[in-house]
């Protein structure tokens, strides 16, 4: 399953409706066709686009909301690029753990370029750090022999 990040924060629309559970705690859910074996993209205005064929009761639709949840606390997470770590609050050495614009995508100050990668791979470091945190989270709430049968 793809994750993606979300390439546009302009299209406020097809919000979650019919009674869906939109996961407590979880930013606003805007209904989107995303491309082709994407399920959901975080955007740093704090949304998350979730394709339409997400039953978002699922096992599956959760998880895809815990995921991209961690997108955006990552977003919202001050790296200090001097001392390489998190830090509470702003100073001129901070920027955002995990940031993105059309051209390039940053992680712990650090630039890749987006036409250089294909995103949404698990390998990539903003990636194994969202994974860490939904596993952390499942880890608390459930025990591993629930959650993986």
């Amino acid at each position: 399953m793809g994750f993606k990040l979300g390439k546009s924060t302009d299209t406020l629309f097809n919000s979650v409706k019919d009674g869906e559970d939109a996961f407590k705690g979880s930013a606003p859910i805007i209904r989107k066709k995303l491309e082709e074996g994407i399920k959901g993209e975080a955007n740093k205005d704090g949304t998350i686009f979730v394709d339409p064929s997400v039953d978002l009761n699922s096992e599956e639709g959760r998880h895809i909301l815990a995921h991209e949840n961690a997108h955006i606390d990552q977003f919202n997470t001050l790296w200090d690029t001097q001392h390489g770590k998190i830090v509470e609050e702003e100073n001129e050495n901070t920027v955002a753990l995990f940031d993105y614009n059309k051209q390039s995508i940053w992680w712990k100050g650090d630039e890749t370029k987006r036409k250089d990668i294909t995103e949404g791979l698990g390998s990539h470091a903003w990636e194994k750090d969202a994974e860490e945190r939904v596993n952390s989270l499942y880890n608390k709430t459930k025990t591993k022999k629930e959650y993986y049968g």
